[in-house]
């Protein structure tokens, strides 16, 4: 088999702390205090040190969270001190910060952009202030329409929306606007994602419980497919599943993720990949800095990924890519056909009009889009 990039040339760099946290959200997150947050920074960078010889020029940064945003400008200018310290970058890298409207300011964005920072990627997920209410957002209409054209006014021009549809009680009047207001803005790259009942969340407390009521499944295949017409037909390439991009500003860390190629993840909760072992690292912050005050890797599992889980993962991954899955791609990291592995379920789900072959991909089909879920679960 031939594993391309096994060295890996990109990082996630995982900032955990918000004002507050979404009543939506799963992800490893924390309400920011300053103390914490130093100590955690503290840590961070002995974990960079101890990956500095592990990858190849880097090609990609991404700093998620959480709101990496939300820490001062000086706390920014030491990470990335600590990045460009300890790593290599290619001089054409894309390097994104992921931002919540109301916590930047030009004082942080000189930063950003002193230190290379290339693309920025706001969570807006509504245009209306009481949706932004309900969804436990900090932030109005207003304050990320001045955080996105403070940006814009710093030359960033590599700049990603996030939003949500099918949420509690969103009509359809309701997300054209979201999505046309967006459009007007221009911006060069727009993630659409529909809502996803997490089991940790106070959303899925209060759907339990009644408490919310959530548009058909009828009206949320309504508000993807307007989605897809409406974005497309503005000029933006529908490129994998929820994401849409001006030709040229695909996302590439996305991408490696989607191509299934190493990345090391850094930081609380963070996940990695590299030379075929999938790890997540410790959640909790406390446990997270203690075991990097021993100066060990912070590593809580593991799982190395061969043979037909490797397989699947690979297929399920590029399928999310509307280009899909290239069939030479496949069979020279595996050293054979794709339909070695996978020839019943293939010819399946092609008989239920899920999936197509063209000369040189397979891929999802319109109809497959509404059901790619459905078609994962079967495939894992």
């Amino acid at each position: 088999m031939n594993h391309p990039h096994k060295t890996a040339t990109s990082i996630y760099i995982h900032i955990p702390f918000c004002a507050t946290k979404c009543y939506y959200c799963a992800f490893n997150t924390y309400t920011f205090h300053k103390e914490q947050a130093k100590a955690y920074l503290a840590a961070l960078r002995t974990e960079i040190a101890l990956y500095a010889l592990e990858t190849d020029p880097l090609q990609t940064i991404f700093i998620g969270g959480g709101t990496p945003s939300i820490l001062s400008a000086n706390a920014l200018s030491n990470l990335f001190t600590d990045i460009h310290q300890h790593f290599q970058i290619t001089p054409d890298a894309e390097i994104t910060v992921e931002c919540n409207p109301g916590t930047v300011d030009s004082e942080k964005l000189r930063v950003m952009r002193d230190n290379g920072v290339n693309r920025l990627s706001f969570g807006l997920q509504a245009m209306q202030d009481e949706t932004l209410k309900r969804l436990g957002r900090i932030h109005s209409v207003a304050e990320f329409l001045e955080s996105y054209h403070l940006a814009r006014e710093h030359r960033f021009d590599n700049i990603n929306i996030d939003l949500i549809f099918a949420l509690p009680d969103q009509t359809m009047e309701a997300w054209h606007h979201t999505l046309n207001e967006v459009i007007s803005l221009d911006p060069d790259h727009i993630s659409a994602y529909n809502l996803v009942m997490e089991e940790t969340t106070p959303f899925y407390e209060w759907w339990q419980a009644g408490e919310l009521h959530l548009p058909s499944e009828d009206t949320e295949a309504d508000m993807f497919q307007y989605t897809i017409e409406t974005l497309t037909a503005h000029g933006y390439v529908h490129y994998e599943i929820c994401n849409f991009a001006r030709p040229n500003y695909y996302a590439r860390h996305n991408l490696v993720y989607w191509n299934n190629q190493p990345c090391i993840g850094l930081g609380a909760g963070a996940c990695g990949y590299i030379n075929g072992v999938r790890y997540t690292n410790i959640r909790g912050i406390a446990p997270y800095i203690d075991k990097l005050a021993e100066r060990n890797k912070p590593i809580a599992d593991t799982e190395r990924m061969t043979g037909h889980a490797e397989k699947a993962e690979t297929l399920m991954l590029a399928l999310r890519k509307r280009e899909g899955i290239s069939l030479d791609a496949y069979q020279d990291r595996f050293g054979e056909k794709i339909e070695a592995a996978f020839g019943t379920i293939l010819k399946k789900w092609m008989d239920l009009g899920l999936l197509e072959r063209t000369a040189t991909h397979l891929r999802l089909t319109p109809r497959g889009l509404f059901l790619a879920n459905e078609v994962f679960i079967e495939l894992m």
